[in-house]
């Protein structure tokens, strides 16, 4: 029997759950490395922690969901998240900086449940090319919720302090706590072996023999590094370096938000005609020149304000950014049987990915040229990987695309 199929609102705030909780309290980085004394690297710390969180829990909901179910795992999840929000307040009352960063450890490992259930539960919805089109409108949730989640933690941070961001990041948990309770459930049989040990390895060991899911899990990685690495440096290049006040950063998030959207409407139309390869390759292309132009403004002596120096060229490279997230993930997906333990694995490789990026230039100082700098890496290694690993058909990449 085919499972009823589930709300699409709900879809949009679980697949951005955790990538919300992530870039919520960004604008409030300066404020909370003056506030506990501490340098930006270590103010960084929260991001790195969330992001090490949300890689392993990636890991955790596979079983989860296989033992108990789609949803019990979602409740779990969801109410992690909103405890560990209030824990974050707690490390502000006391003034522990350890215990905030817990809090948002903790926090990811909630939250990441919503985008690993998001790709489980479309994919056992939907077949392959529908559950494309049905993620590609989802990346709009990318596009419009952290976007607008960072403008509003601009605002709350300037006039209510940092802490404010979390007391709303618990609302937010709770809204989705009530409304997973009306999806359907999807996994009919449970697994009740699922936590065994010789089970457990086993699928996660036949997932990653799969040459097709880690090639698209790699690339789909790359394309969060851009959103995270953003989330991390942008802060304190814009506010420190360039002048900007938090709630005017906020609001500039806005516009590389414009990029996710538009890039997410034409990914769904894109698919109707063209394969996730040509798809994939025509966002490497997008990330790779936007990463050089970004080189070119902040390194130009007459480029005028932030805006056209940081977040057009964002902009432009979210827009590829909303083309790899659809297309790669169906990739990664499209032959996978068990696709609870690889929407795990996929999810795994793509958050720890951004994770190791983002602890690496958490060691170096920010200055004008590390974003476009690594941003420019980053395109490198997907074009490494997109060419080179085992999709040798190079011919068909951009086989009927108008470029």
């Amino acid at each position: 029997m085919q499972p009823l199929k589930p709300s699409f609102l709900t879809l949009l705030l679980m697949i951005s759950f955790a990538s919300i909780n992530a870039v919520f309290p960004t604008p409030a980085l300066p404020e909370i490395s003056h506030f506990f004394a501490i340098t930006e690297n270590t103010a960084q710390q929260i991001i790195t922690w969330f992001l090490i969180g949300y890689a392993l829990g990636q890991l955790i909901y596979g079983p989860l969901a296989n033992r108990f179910g789609r949803k019990p795992a979602l409740y779990a999840g969801i109410s992690l998240q909103i405890l560990s929000s209030l824990l974050c307040i707690v490390g502000g009352i006391i003034d522990h900086y350890w215990l905030l960063v817990l809090g948002r450890f903790l926090t990811a490992l909630g939250s990441g449940v919503g985008l690993k259930m998001t790709f489980t539960i479309i994919n056992e919805c939907y077949a392959p090319q529908i559950a494309n089109k049905k993620i590609s409108y989802l990346t709009l949730s990318f596009a419009v919720a952290p976007g607008l989640s960072v403008a509003l933690g601009g605002l709350l941070s300037s006039h209510y302090g940092w802490q404010s961001c979390f007391i709303v990041s618990a609302i937010y948990g709770l809204i989705l706590l009530l409304m997973v309770t009306r999806l359907p459930e999807t996994k009919i049989k449970l697994d009740l072996d699922a936590f065994k040990i010789n089970q457990l390895l086993h699928g996660y060991i036949t997932q990653l023999k799969d040459r097709q899911l880690i090639t698209g899990a790699i690339l789909l990685g790359g394309s969060t590094c851009f959103i995270y690495v953003f989330s991390a440096v942008a802060p304190f290049l814009a506010m420190n370096i360039m002048g900007m006040t938090p709630s005017k950063y906020g609001m500039a998030n806005i516009i590389p938000s414009i990029g996710l959207m538009v890039g997410s409407i034409f990914s769904a139309k894109f698919s109707e005609k063209y394969s996730s390869r040509a798809g994939i390759g025509l966002g490497i292309f997008l990330v790779a020149c936007s990463s050089v132009l970004m080189m070119m403004t902040l390194t130009s002596n007459r480029a005028p304000a932030p805006i056209i120096l940081l977040f057009i060229p964002t902009m432009v490279t979210y827009f590829g950014v909303s083309l790899i997230i659809s297309n790669a993930s169906t990739l990664a997906m499209s032959k996978v049987e068990d696709k609870s333990h690889g929407a795990a694995v996929m999810s795994f490789i793509n958050v720890g990915t951004a994770t190791a990026v983002v602890l690496v230039l958490s060691l170096l100082p920010v200055t004008r040229i590390l974003l476009p700098t690594t941003f420019s890496l980053i395109a490198l290694m997907m074009l490494v990987v997109f060419f080179f690993r085992p999709c040798k058909r190079s011919r068909s990449h951009f086989e009927g695309i108008p470029l």
